[in-house]
């Protein structure tokens, strides 16, 4: 048994250091141009998009979640602000709404907690409500502007309803 123990222990090490010379042998990136660059990035976001459309009719691997579980709810918080901080990005970089949407990310203490995190509902409700005031200042703002540019006073009513 000790043997074996050691035996491992020397593979794991010796695996440890191919790594580490891997990564020192690693040939340097070619110089990046602007174009070569975007391209790059598109390729993440049409990865992410494949992704998305390959798994998005996947029957869930669990039985379906309590909407009551707090795991579940910080979960789906952290994704609110994931989504809340991915939307402002997108309208930043379309040069709309600057003064919001181009201000620094919301990045919570939380944010990147793993999803076993067990929080209690009395912290969810801490956040929620955090979480909340960040989202509604943004969207006051951009539904107050699309009310501004509706010239239908019956459909102005209908601007980001909630009900």
């Amino acid at each position: 048994m000790r043997v074996a123990v050691l035996v491992l222990s020397l593979a794991l090490t010796l695996a440890a250091c191919n790594r580490s010379e891997e990564k020192a042998e690693a040939p340097p990136p070619e110089d990046a141009n602007a174009i070569s660059l975007s391209i790059e990035i598109g390729r993440y976001g049409v990865m992410l998009s494949q992704v998305h459309a390959l798994t998005g009719e996947m029957p869930a691997a669990s039985a379906e979640t309590d909407a009551s579980d707090p795991k579940d709810m910080a979960r789906r918080l952290r994704e609110t602000v994931w989504e809340y901080n991915l939307e402002r990005s997108s309208l930043c970089g379309r040069g709309l709404y600057t003064t919001l949407a181009c201000a620094p990310a919301y990045e919570p203490p939380w944010l990147g907690e793993p999803a076993s995190a067990e929080v209690s509902i009395e912290d969810l409700q801490i956040r929620s409500v955090a979480v909340g005031e960040e989202v509604m200042r943004f969207w006051n703002a951009v539904c107050a502007d699309a009310r501004g540019r509706e010239p239908d006073e019956d459909q102005r009513r209908y601007v980001c309803a909630m009900e």
